[in-house]
C-alpha cells in the first residue's frame, strides 16, 4: 500500500502540466497587475504635473516633497534634513488637505502625511494640522469640517487671569531682562478680571511657541471714560492676546459679562466695539429715533434716553401691549433693549425698500 507522501508525488506527477499552467497564469496576472499599476501612477503623475500651474494643491504637494526629500532621490528620504520652517509656511497657504495629499501620492506614490509624521516632532506635526484647521479661508466645499474657530466676533473677551497683551501674534519674547535685545512686542500684561474688549474675529496659530491668538479691539467712548482718556474720543485700540481658556473668559453679550465679571460694567460704557460710532456696525433694519425716546431694558424698566436722530441698534421683534407697539432691538454691543415704536423710523435696506415698492 504506498505512503501518504508516495501519493502526493503521484498527484503532482500526474497534474504536473495543469500546476505549471497555473503558476504561469497567475505569474502573468500579477505581471499584469504591476505593469498596469505603474502605468497608472505614470499617467497619474502626468496629469497632476501638467496641473502645477493651475492647481495649487499640485504646487503645494512638491513644495512640501522638497522641504522633506530635497535631494530628490526618494532612497534618501530618511537621510535628507526636513525644512521645518518652510513645511509651516507652506502649510499655511493650503486650503484643501485632502486635494494635497492626493496631489502628493498622484506625483510620487507615498503617503503625505506618513512621510510628515516621519520627519516631522510630534509637536511640530500637531501644529502643521493646526495651521490648516485654522485657516479662516479653509475650503470645506467637499464636505470638510469648517475652520477651527477661536471665538466669534464681537465677543467680550476678559481676562481670567493675568495674560499678556501683544502688538504681534507672536509669543517669542516674555519681558525677561535676557530679552532686552530681542524684539519686544508685548504691550502690557492686563489683570485677573479685566475687560479687553471685542474679538475683531481675527485669529493666527505661532506654531513655533504653540499658542493660539485671538485679535481684540475697542473704541473709546471718552463721555464715560477714565480722565486718562478722555482726549482720546473714538480711538481705535487693537492687540493680540492667548485664546486659552486657561487666560481668557468670553461673552456674548455685556450682560452676560457683567454677570460673571460685575466689576467690569464700568469699563464697558466706554469699550466699544470698533464700529460703535459707525452705523454699518449695525445691520438693517435699524432703529432710529424720530424724537426723544425712553429706553427700556429686558424687564421693560426706563433705564435711559435717547436723543432725536439717534441710531438706538437692530429690530429683533415687535409686541403689542395696552399701550401701543413697544419693539425690541439689540444694541451694538449685543444688549436687548425695548422702546415705544411711536418715537421710532425704521430703516431698512435698499432691497427691501425695492420690494415693497414692487
Amino acid at each position: 500500500m504506498a505512503s501518504a507522501k508516495e501519493k502526493i508525488t503521484q498527484a503532482v506527477q500526474d497534474n504536473q502540466s495543469v500546476l505549471i499552467k497555473g503558476a504561469l497564469i497567475a505569474g502573468g496576472i500579477y505581471l499584469t497587475y504591476r505593469v498596469g499599476k505603474n502605468l497608472l501612477a505614470k499617467v497619474n503623475k502626468n496629469n497632476a504635473q501638467k496641473n502645477t500651474d493651475d492647481k495649487p494643491e499640485v504646487r503645494q504637494a512638491m513644495s512640501l516633497r522638497s522641504s522633506v526629500n530635497p535631494s530628490g532621490y526618494s532612497w534618501m528620504k530618511s537621510f535628507d534634513t526636513t525644512n521645518v520652517d518652510t513645511v509651516m509656511e507652506i502649510a499655511k497657504t493650503i486650503t484643501n488637505l485632502d486635494k494635497v495629499q492626493k496631489a502628493y501620492k498622484d506625483l510620487y506614490q507615498d503617503n503625505l502625511l506618513d512621510d510628515l509624521q516621519s520627519d516631522l516632532s510630534t509637536s511640530e506635526y500637531e501644529a502643521f494640522l493646526n495651521i490648516i484647521a485654522s485657516n479662516a479661508n479653509k475650503d470645506t466645499s467637499g464636505g470638510g469640517a469648517p475652520p477651527v474657530q477661536y471665538t466669534k466676533k464681537n465677543q467680550l473677551i476678559v481676562a481670567k487671569k493675568d495674560v499678556t497683551i501683544r502688538k504681534s501674534p507672536d509669543a517669542s519674547n516674555h519681558g525677561a531682562f535676557y530679552e532686552v535685545f530681542s524684539e519686544d512686542n508685548i504691550y502690557r500684561v492686563a489683570k485677573a478680571g479685566e475687560f479687553l474688549g471685542y474679538a475683531t474675529g481675527q485669529q493666527h496659530y505661532d506654531e513655533v511657541n504653540n499658542v493660539k491668538f485671538i485679535q481684540v479691539a475697542y473704541v473709546i467712548n471718552a463721555k464715560y471714560a477714565p480722565a486718562a482718556y478722555k482726549k482720546k474720543n473714538k480711538v481705535k485700540m487693537s492687540f493680540w492676546i492667548s485664546a486659552s481658556s486657561n487666560y481668557t473668559d468670553q461673552f456674548p453679550s455685556v450682560k452676560a459679562m457683567i454677570a460673571a465679571y460685575p466689576k467690569t460694567s464700568s469699563t464697558a460704557y466706554w469699550k466699544k466695539p470698533l464700529d460703535y460710532f459707525d452705523l454699518k456696525g449695525i445691520p438693517m433694519p435699524r432703529l432710529l429715533t424720530k424724537s426723544n425716546a425712553v429706553i427700556l431694558n429686558e424687564k421693560f424698566i426706563p433705564i435711559n434716553h435717547a436723543g432725536s436722530n439717534t441710531i438706538l441698534g437692530q429690530l429683533v421683534m415687535s409686541m403689542q401691549t395696552k399701550g401701543g407697539v413697544l419693539l425690541q432691538f439689540r444694541t451694538i454691543d449685543n444688549n436687548i433693549r425695548w422702546v415705544d415704536q411711536r418715537y421710532i423710523h425704521l430703516q431698512e435696506s435698499i432691497w427691501a425698500q425695492k420690494q415693497k415698492i414692487t
